[in-house]
């Protein structure tokens, strides 16, 4: 059973969301502030994410970045009024944008675009040194 993670401060797009998911065979968690947000996602593993940009807490850039600075790529979907305000989202790994309202047709699949597609690699740019082998070999 895949399972998302919907982060959003309005209840009832969560409460929609979360039933919309359910409904299509999702095992949803919520939370409504991006701090709620990365211990959710720490705790649950969400295969994807689904949440606004402007959440209490630090907004939605702020989950990225958390995550993303522990090798977490899980997909993330933002679903904002302003998609524009998120940048070059070619600079951004593993994301995408949906603007608010978003048809729930279109929202699945996208949902269902990014479970179908591998995360994607972060090289280290500062990989560890090659370990050292014992002394006489």
């Amino acid at each position: 059973m895949p399972k998302i993670l919907v982060v959003d401060d309005i209840p009832a797009i969560v409460e929609f969301s979360k039933e919309f998911f359910e409904d299509a065979g999702f095992e949803v968690r919520t939370a409504e502030t991006a701090p709620d947000a990365i211990a959710a996602q720490q705790q649950f593993r969400a295969d994807v994410i689904l949440q606004d940009l402007n959440i209490p807490g630090g907004g939605g850039t702020f989950v990225y970045e958390t995550l993303r600075s522990r090798n977490d790529m899980v997909p993330i979907i933002f679903s904002t009024g302003k998609p524009e305000t998120l940048g070059d989202l070619a600079k951004m790994t593993n994301v995408s944008a949906l603007r608010k309202p978003t048809d729930p047709e279109v929202l699945m699949a996208e949902v269902q675009k990014r479970l179908a597609k591998p995360a994607e690699p972060v090289m280290n740019p500062n990989p560890p040194p090659p370990p050292k082998l014992p002394p006489g070999r």
